[in-house]
């Protein structure tokens, strides 16, 4: 016979067991809900601009157009010929520099640099003759003019030199930052080389190890174009192959920025898991040579640039995958010249 205090004991157990099943419950329920929030639902956009070959002397149509853009886009980047140092400006780093501060207090220039983050290469007017190498025995006061005035802050593992690696949009977007000039030998030379051992290596070390989903390498002749005219990287057939293989080896979203040859053209070459991109921009503000008929069997369009613009990439991405990448070329009024938009599979 079951009591009257036994029936109220197990009434007060059951009670109790229930109300913590539903705190555990609750519990449960909130750290769920905790754990969707840090996962974003919303894919985000990393946007930045990038323009090479700089002589304000020749026009400065452009950068109004440029500064309008960099009101809302926060990275800027130099693509090399920022500069264009003349015998007496190589002659020392002290000259060199002046050729910097000269260049660069031009008012709109001046303005430019004032507005968002901004990043640099070099190419053969800022080390110093046209089409110079590793041969040139001024490069490394010019160096240090290049170093002073840009004043990169990332690690680099070649105090001769600048190349090395930096992270934007809390590690979405890798930038490979690429000295064409410092290593390079001859294209008719024997092993000839645009980057040399030394930094193909760190390279291909930096580059696979990276987790970003989108790489972005920097340099400053085309690589891409199979045109082996001027400084392309064609003339140089190993270290494109060699590069081609590296950008193909991961499951990243590459894309490769260029400037020098005072036209600008997009490109783009399949591989096994995305394709490489390559958005050429040149000139800003130098004299433009526009090379219609040249034969780039990867360019996207008809021609190329005949005018002075800059370029935009937009990099859109979720929790660790490229989902889409937008390139354009700009022009003084504002019209897009080229575009392309690459829409990336889930691997």
């Amino acid at each position: 016979m079951i009591q009257q205090d036994q029936v109220t004991t197990e009434i007060v157990h059951f009670a109790w067991h229930s109300t913590m099943l539903q705190m555990n419950h609750n519990f449960f329920f909130l750290a769920f809900l905790l754990n969707l929030s840090c996962v974003s639902n919303e894919p985000s956009t990393t946007t930045l601009a990038f323009s090479s070959c700089n002589d304000p002397s020749k026009n400065l149509d452009v950068l109004p157009t440029l500064q309008a853009a960099l009101d809302t886009i926060p990275t800027y980047i130099w693509l090399g010929d920022n500069v264009y140092l003349k015998k007496k400006d190589w002659a020392s780093t002290e000259a060199a520099l002046g050729k910097y501060q000269e260049t660069f207090a031009t008012p709109a220039l001046a303005t430019l640099l004032q507005t968002g983050t901004h990043y640099a290469i070099w190419d053969d007017h800022d080390a110093g003759p046209n089409d110079c190498d590793q041969s040139f025995k001024g490069m490394s006061a010019t160096m240090q003019a290049f170093k002073q005035f840009w004043n990169p802050t990332y690690p680099m593992p070649d105090s001769t030199s600048y190349y090395g690696t930096t992270s934007l949009s809390d590690g979405a977007v890798d930038l490979f930052f690429l000295d064409n000039r410092s290593f390079r030998t001859h294209h008719d030379s024997a092993n000839a080389t645009v980057f040399g051992e030394a930094q193909l290596q760190w390279l291909e070390d930096a580059y696979t190890t990276s987790q970003a989903p989108f790489k972005i390498l920097l340099m400053g002749g085309q690589f891409l174009t199979t045109a082996q005219v001027f400084e392309n990287v064609s003339r140089f057939p190993a270290d494109r192959e060699l590069l081609i293989r590296l950008l193909s080896s991961t499951t990243s979203a590459p894309i490769v920025l260029t400037g020098d040859r005072h036209h600008g053209e997009l490109s783009r070459l399949d591989t096994e898991f995305h394709p490489i991109l390559e958005a050429t921009a040149s000139p800003l503000t130098a004299q433009s040579f526009p090379h219609h008929d040249e034969a780039n069997e990867t360019r996207l369009h008809e021609g190329t640039t005949a005018v002075n613009h800059f370029g935009t990439l937009s990099l859109t991405h979720e929790n660790g995958k490229a989902i889409a990448a937008e390139m354009k070329l700009i022009d003084a009024e504002g019209n897009v010249i080229f575009e392309w938009r690459e829409t990336y599979k889930n691997i």
